[in-house]
């Protein structure tokens, strides 16, 4: 971030300038001035943006009755980005002062995000913290549109894929409880049949239908397996 903003601030007219000035003149350490200000806006800067498009996705499926096309998508990534640059801007002015002010010395430093936003709004008026804001909606909208746009097609695609899958699975194994189950019930059918054959006239019924024998011993029946004991 710091490299960036020093890039476009004209601080050094490349990444090799700006990598090496800023560690001659600062240290590592100067590689990490402004991250506090850079993370109090990127932060709340990005959910804002997700709870947005979230938002006018749900307003787009109760008008429309139906999923969002991919321009959709872009289109509602572009209005959330939009609306969230133009309210976090000011802490975006503020992040900028603070890691670009070493570029003017005559300058009085500022002191934090505080009294950043209190030294500018007095000096320059309320106005100063929307001065970046076209070409920071330029620069931030069609990217943040098409990452929307991308990550819902993609998104549609992979649930299809593992939808496609998991039926595939659902019905193997419908296939498969079925062929057990019919395989139960012939298991049964031949073991009636075994028991209806064993009469007097045929005592033991056939070994391919299950090799079962009864016997009456005492009044009792008992089933013997065919050949054993």
């Amino acid at each position: 971030m710091m490299i960036v903003d020093n890039i476009m601030a004209g601080t050094y007219p490349n990444l090799a300038r700006a990598v090496g000035g800023l560690s001659a003149e600062r240290g590592i350490a100067g590689f990490y001035t402004g991250w506090w200000p850079g993370l109090a806006g990127k932060i709340p800067s990005y959910a804002l943006t997700w709870t947005l498009f979230q938002q006018l996705k749900q307003l787009q499926l109760k008008i429309c009755q139906r999923d969002p096309k991919d321009f959709e998508n872009s289109i509602m990534g572009c209005i959330a980005s939009a609306t969230t640059v133009c309210i976090m801007i000011p802490m975006d002015t503020i992040k900028t002062r603070l890691v670009t002010q070493m570029n003017y010395p005559d300058l009085v430093p500022y002191k934090g995000i505080v009294d950043a936003a209190v030294r500018i709004s007095k000096e320059e008026g309320i106005g100063t913290f929307y001065r970046g804001l076209p070409p920071r909606l330029i620069s931030v909208v069609p990217m943040i549109g098409i990452q929307f746009g991308v990550y819902e097609f993609m998104k549609k695609a992979m649930l299809s894929r593992h939808h496609d899958r998991v039926m595939l699975v659902q019905n193997n194994s419908n296939k498969n409880n079925k062929s057990g189950e019919n395989s139960s019930e012939n298991h049964t059918i031949e073991s009636v049949i075994m028991e209806v054959a064993a009469d007097d006239d045929q005592p033991f019924p056939a070994p391919a239908l299950g090799n079962y024998q009864k016997s009456n011993k005492g009044g009792e029946t008992k089933k013997k397996v065919f050949g054993r004991k």
